[in-house]
């Protein structure tokens, strides 16, 4: 019987030493994607080798515990057999194994354990080749799989069996899918692609490694338009979805979390709204892609504007209903939807997700405890990851004892929480943010939200808790006198709305796939509310409930039900 080998040794116990590299042709160059099986279950793993002049190199990285790139040691081919070490406390991990075109397979040793594993070629994502793939393909009536890049890579969606899972390409026609959000190995489902001379992609063949095949041809639900438009002395590029369905459409501007996201990040989502009859326009956040300005500059009045100024842009296009644009935001957009909500009457209906009640304050310290007991910290961790927010707040608010929180970063710097809690990069960057964007109060805003209102919340979210956070929305709408509120909270959801276990941080790159009845619940919500729009497209059934996004309340009034067999405990409505 062969010895066990711990993950434990693969992850936790490398060490980060210089590589050593030999003399080696340079047949292993380029990106790879593989893994093996260990106690705890299997392993996925990337690899990169690259020679230069007279030697190859290279390193590796487990994606779903830990991104961290780690230098191999004694990276060598010679006649097709491939060897490499992986650096390890508890010894070394040496790969033998021989290569046969795009794949290498052998054995791992540690000690006396031993086990499989395969590594697989991949090809390089190009402009072109990410162009002619990405779109919809009808697999039979009523069931689409959605191709799409995010941050330079594809990601596929099915919605009628809940998936959503990145996609990496073996050839310019044939990609691979593993068991989850991240992973792609073991190879779960081939994706092969049917090109004509011209390059151009008609159809494709989807392919479970335990299922039958099935062909699925390109399908055009709605037409796209690059577009340009001002948002005060700044330029938004974006693109706007139009249903091919006769108008003026109902439309939705999409509005973005945290961090320097491009319209990329909101294609799949936007994709669903188009082809429920829903015109839709995604930008680049201020300063990202295509767009001018700086979103690490950006307050909240800024993303208002802008948000704004997509809906003024709106209006100006004869197939756009005038009457009928809304917005939708997730997480950090869960705080600007309503706040641009607030300040016009252009704005017809919104829908947030996962969106705070609370200010940002007091939300990291809420997201600080829940992410680190999701993920297992020990009440002492806790504690003192709580202490150090409360030092770091109180260095934001007064400008002084920026040395001491210094010192306080480099002590926990190996302590496995300090990234959990956004440790700062320098006092102006900390004071900025406690000026512009900490001490923000949402509740005004949410109390003058009159429009028509969907929220959503995930029950295992542990960045935006849903309940401390949708007693509080749900109160502040009671205050504005809004008739029209619906909040619903997602069983077993986490802050992406994905079918979680605990909701935690740790998780996020193994989970599959998103919960049932949320996608639904929004487009069912639309039709309610803009139902001209919907209408024209309502030949295109949304099974269940789909997709992604790395992305970013109530005592009730009559009457407060649960709904069956949608995954969502409606918390609150009233009309």
């Amino acid at each position: 019987m062969r010895a066990r080998l711990t993950l434990a040794a693969i992850v936790s116990c490398v060490s980060l030493g210089a590589p050593q590299v030999i003399a080696a042709p340079a047949n292993l160059d380029g990106d790879w994607i593989g893994g093996f099986e260990t106690y705890d279950g299997p392993v996925f793993v990337t690899a990169h080798f690259e020679e230069k002049g007279s030697t190859l190199s290279g390193n590796m990285g487990v994606p779903t515990r830990d991104d961290q790139r780690v230098a191999l040691e004694n990276v060598a081919e010679r006649d097709a057999h491939v060897s490499f070490e992986l650096p390890s406390r508890n010894g070394n991990l040496k790969f033998e194994g021989n290569r046969k075109d795009r794949r290498v397979s052998g054995h791992v040793h540690q000690g006396n354990a031993a086990r499989d594993f395969e590594l697989i070629k991949l090809t390089p994502l190009t402009p072109d080749l990410i162009a002619a793939v990405t779109g919809d393909y009808e697999l039979s009536p009523g069931r689409v799989l959605l191709i799409t890049e995010t941050n330079g890579s594809l990601l596929y969606l099915d919605q009628e069996a809940n998936r959503l899972g990145m996609l990496y390409a073996v050839d310019a026609n044939t990609f691979i899918s593993g068991p989850s959000l991240v992973a792609g190995y073991p190879v779960e489902t081939t994706v092969t692609f049917d090109r004509a001379a011209d390059g151009h992609v008609s159809s494709l063949i989807w392919k479970p490694t335990k299922g039958a095949a099935q062909r699925a041809m390109k399908k055009e639900f709605y037409s796209t338009e690059e577009v340009i438009f001002p948002s005060g002395d700044i330029q938004l590029a974006g693109t706007l979805l139009k249903p091919l369905t006769p108008g003026p459409h109902p439309a939705l501007v999409m509005l973005h979390g945290s961090g320097p996201t491009t319209r990329d990040s909101l294609a799949p989502f936007a994709d669903i709204f188009a082809r429920n009859g829903i015109a839709v326009l995604i930008h680049d956040k201020r300063g990202t892609g295509a767009s001018t300005g700086n979103w690490n500059r950006a307050t909240f009045d800024d993303l208002a504007s802008d948000a704004l100024a997509a809906v003024a842009y709106l209006k100006t296009r004869p197939e756009i209903n005038a009457k009928q644009i809304g917005l939708q935001g997730t997480s950090f957009g869960g705080w600007v939807a309503p706040l641009a909500a607030s300040r016009s009457s252009d704005v017809a209906f919104v829908i947030v997700e996962s969106a705070p009640a609370v200010s940002p304050l007091e939300h990291e310290r809420l997201r600080v405890r829940a992410q680190l007991h999701a993920d297992g910290f020990s009440q002492d961790v806790i504690v003192r990851a709580l202490a150090f927010m409360d030092q770091k707040f109180e260095v934001a608010r007064t400008g002084q004892g920026w040395q001491k929180l210094e010192d306080t970063m480099k002590r926990a710097a190996d302590e496995g929480w300090l990234s959990y809690v956004n440790p700062p990069s320098s006092l102006e960057s900390l004071q900025w943010n406690w000026t512009y964007l900490l001490s923000y109060d949402p509740r005004p805003a949410l109390e003058k939200v009159t429009c028509p209102i969907l929220v959503l919340y995930g029950q295992l979210d542990t960045i935006v808790p849903a309940t401390e956070n949708r007693e509080k929305m749900e109160a502040a709408l009671k205050r504005a006198g809004n008739h029209d509120t619906t909040i619903k909270v997602f069983d077993k959801a986490n802050h992406g709305f994905f079918a979680a276990i605990t909701g935690g941080r740790r998780e996020g790159p193994s989970l599959k796939g998103l919960v049932p009845g949320y996608l639904q619940a929004r487009v069912d919500w639309l039709r309610q509310h803009v139902p001209a729009g919907t209408d024209a497209a309502a030949d295109i059934p949304i099974p269940g409930a789909p997709l992604p996004a790395p992305a970013l309340t109530q005592p009730a009034v009559e009457p407060s039900t649960t709904e069956e067999g949608t995954g969502a405990t409606r918390i609150s409505t009233h009309s």
